[in-house]
C-alpha cells in the first residue's frame, strides 16, 4: 500500500492513503597498468603513479582509474581516434592549488600528440551523495579552471556519477560551481553542436495491482527529448500517470465498494542519463549490453477523488472526495539497453519504451 499512498499524494489525497493503508591511482578497466615511465606533466601537476594505458581499436576504447577516493574515466567512440593508438590516463596526486573548490585530484591524459577527431567522454564517480554543485571542469596547463563543462549527474549505488562529452584532452577533476556557471556551459554546449536535440524517449503502458481486496490501475505516459553526440545528457519533455483503484471483495455481514481514481500531469519534467560506456567504465559492471543509468522526478499536478460506502444491519455509512487538487513528487529511474527503456517507479511498477536519435 506504501506505492499507492505516495502516488495518493501526488494527486493531493493524503487522506485516503491513510484510509487505505580515492588517495592513489593504479587500479583501471578497459586498459592495463603501465610499468612504463610516468609521462612528463606541466609543472602544475604532480602525477600518483605511472597511469594506466589506453589502447585504441576500432571500436573505440576506455579506461578507468582511481583518484583520490573517486574513481575517473576516458571512454573513445569508434573512429574518433585512428586505431592503434596508445594514450595514458594518469591520477594526479593532488588537485592544483589555482582550482577552487575541488572534490577530487582528477587526471591528465596524455594523448601522445594525437586529439581526437569526435568527442569523447570523461566522467567520475564520487563517494556519497556529492555537493549539488559538483560538476567536471577542465584545467588549464597552469592548474587553474579553464572551462566548466557540460555535466550530467546520476545518483546510483552509494555513489555520484558525473560524466561529460569533451572535444579534446588535458587535465579534468571535479569541483563546485554555481549554477549560473553549470547552465552557461549546457547552453555553450548546445550552441557549440548547432543543435539542441538528439535523442528521444517514448515510453509508457499500463500496471496492474491487487492489494487488500483493492485492485489498481496505473497508466503512463513518458515522452522527452535531449541527450548529447551519446545518448546520455539531459532530456525533458511531459509525463503523465494516473490510477484506477476499485474494492472487489464482500466483507462478510458488511457489504463494501469503493473506487478511486487520479491523474498528475508533469508538463516540465527533465531528468538526466548518463553515457553507457562510462557507466560500465565508473561502475565496474557490464550486463550484455551497456546500459545507462539514470533518475529523475516527476512533480506531477493534478486531481484525485474517492467515493467509499458500507453497509451493515442498522449501519450505513458513506464517504465521498471528489476533485481533490494537489501535487507530490513522484520518483523514478530508468535503464537502457540498446534502443529499449524501462521506466522504473517504487511500488506501482516497470513501464517499457525506446529511445532513437532523431537529429544527426
Amino acid at each position: 500500500m506504501r506505492g499507492t499512498r505516495v502516488l495518493v499524494l501526488v494527486l493531493g489525497c493524503a487522506l485516503v492513503a491513510t484510509a487505505l493503508a580515492g588517495c592513489g591511482g593504479g587500479s583501471s578497466k578497459g586498459g592495463t597498468s603501465s610499468n612504463a615511465e610516468t609521462p612528463k606533466l606541466p609543472k602544475a601537476f604532480a602525477a600518483a603513479g605511472a597511469g594506466s594505458d589506453l589502447a585504441i581499436t576500432a571500436e573505440g576504447g576506455g579506461v578507468a582509474v582511481d583518484t583520490g577516493d573517486a574513481k575517473a574515466a576516458v571512454s573513445i567512440p569508434a573512429g574518433a581516434v585512428a586505431a592503434g593508438a596508445t594514450w595514458k590516463v594518469v591520477p594526479l596526486a593532488s588537485a592544483p592549488s589555482l582550482a577552487e573548490k575541488t572534490l577530487c585530484p582528477g587526471i591528465y591524459v596524455d594523448t601522445a600528440g594525437t586529439e581526437p577527431s569526435a568527442p569523447c567522454a570523461v566522467g567520475f564517480s564520487l563517494p556519497g551523495t556529492a555537493s549539488p554543485d559538483a560538476c567536471i571542469v577542465k584545467l588549464a596547463e597552469d592548474g587553474s579552471i579553464a572551462q566548466v563543462m557540460a555535466t550530467t549527474r546520476v545518483e546510483t549505488g552509494g555513489r555520484t556519477l558525473l560524466t561529460a562529452y569533451v572535444d579534446g584532452f588535458s587535465a579534468y577533476t571535479t569541483a563546485e560551481e554555481d549554477a549560473a556557471a553549470r547552465d552557461k556551459a549546457f547552453v555553450d554546449r548546445a550552441k557549440a553542436k548547432g543543435q539542441q536535440v538528439d535523442w528521444t524517449i517514448k515510453a509508457g503502458g499500463t500496471e496492474t495491482q491487487n492489494n487488500m481486496g483493492w485492485k489498481f490501475e496505473y497508466e503512463l505516459d513518458l515522452f522527452a527529448s535531449g541527450g548529447d553526440v551519446g545518448m546520455g545528457g539531459l532530456y525533458k519533455g511531459h509525463g503523465y500517470l494516473s490510477i484506477k483503484g476499485e474494492y472487489t471483495e464482500n466483507m462478510g455481514i458488511v457489504q463494501g465498494f469503493g473506487k478511486i481514481s487520479g491523474i498528475g500531469r508533469d508538463e516540465d519534467l527533465s531528468f538526466y542519463i548518463v553515457d553507457a560506456p562510462l557507466a560500465d567504465l565508473l561502475t565496474g559492471e557490464s550486463v550484455g549490453d551497456p546500459i545507462i543509468s539514470g533518475s529523475g522526478i516527476m512533480r506531477g499536478k493534478g486531481m484525485a477523488s474517492l467515493n467509499m460506502s458500507a453497509v451493515a444491519p442498522n449501519v450505513q455509512g458513506q464517504y465521498d472526495k471528489n476533485n481533490v487538487e494537489g501535487d507530490s513528487p513522484v520518483p523514478f529511474k530508468i535503464e537502457v539497453a540498446g534502443e529499449d527503456v524501462k521506466i522504473y517507479i517504487d511500488n506501482v511498477g516497470i513501464f517499457p519504451g525506446k529511445i532513437l536519435r532523431t537529429t544527426k
